[in-house]
């Protein structure tokens, strides 16, 4: 237990250090893409050091991958990916190159923020707080590290909120690292390649999509879903 306070410790002061410098040095130096293919750098960096710190830890819950073909996921998956194609994107500006590296990083970022914030948050949480305690208290943390990075407006915190419980509950259920990857890399990579239709639906609606999709996803996690006991942690 004290060796895991050291490196949690270690994690947090890395994860401090590298907000600080993509988000106020790195800006100061560089924009667009390069700005961007430099904190991804820094990105890759971190998850070595996460994946270094925390392997054991993540590997300790067992998968059930066999939960992840309900229907009731399926839909509510789709759901969230269909909010970029049906919203307005956004554009880091640059032209369509610029908007594919970014659309390429978001594969690091989604690997990046599920490993430390739902992979190492909810296992070292959940035995402690429980599955909701863990829930919550990451979601708490996960937008507060968004701080500087994103607007904080009430539609933004809805939509980080929504996601978060989302990705959550499958990484609790299903203990897959690569799906939850997957689904934040891809929903963040759709997003700054939009927008796709040419008369978007007004974003006052994304909330009753957000929330849609993870009306669907916790439906599956309480009547689909059926976690074995091996599911439960192995021990931090």
């Amino acid at each position: 237990h004290m060796l895991m306070q050291y490196k949690v410790i270690f994690a947090s002061a890395v994860e401090v250090t590298y907000a600080v410098v993509t988000r106020t040095w790195l800006r100061q130096h560089l924009d667009g893409a390069y700005l961007e293919l430099a904190v991804s750098a820094f990105r890759v960096a971190t998850i070595v050091v996460y994946w270094g710190l925390f392997q054991d830890l993540v590997r300790s819950r067992a998968k059930a991958s066999n939960t992840l073909r309900h229907p009731l996921l399926v839909v509510g998956i789709a759901t969230a990916l269909a909010i970029p194609f049906l919203f307005r994107g956004w554009s880091p500006g640059g032209g369509l190159g610029t908007a594919i590296v970014f659309a390429l990083t978001s594969i690091v970022v989604g690997l990046r923020e599920e490993i430390l914030y739902r992979c190492v948050l909810l296992n070292l949480l959940q035995p402690r707080i429980g599955v909701i305690g863990s829930l919550l208290c990451s979601t708490v943390i996960f937008i507060v590290y968004h701080y500087g990075a994103q607007p904080f407006t009430v539609l933004w915190i809805t939509e980080c909120t929504c996601m978060s419980l989302l990705l959550g509950l499958i990484y609790i259920r299903s203990g897959s690292l690569l799906t939850v990857a997957a689904i934040h890399a891809l929903y963040d990579g759709i997003w700054v390649l939009g927008p796709y239709l040419s008369t978007p639906i007004p974003d006052i609606w994304r909330p009753v999509f957000q929330c849609s999709a993870l009306a669907l996803v916790v439906a599956w996690w309480r009547f689909g879903a059926h976690a074995p006991n091996s599911t439960v942690i192995r021990g931090t």
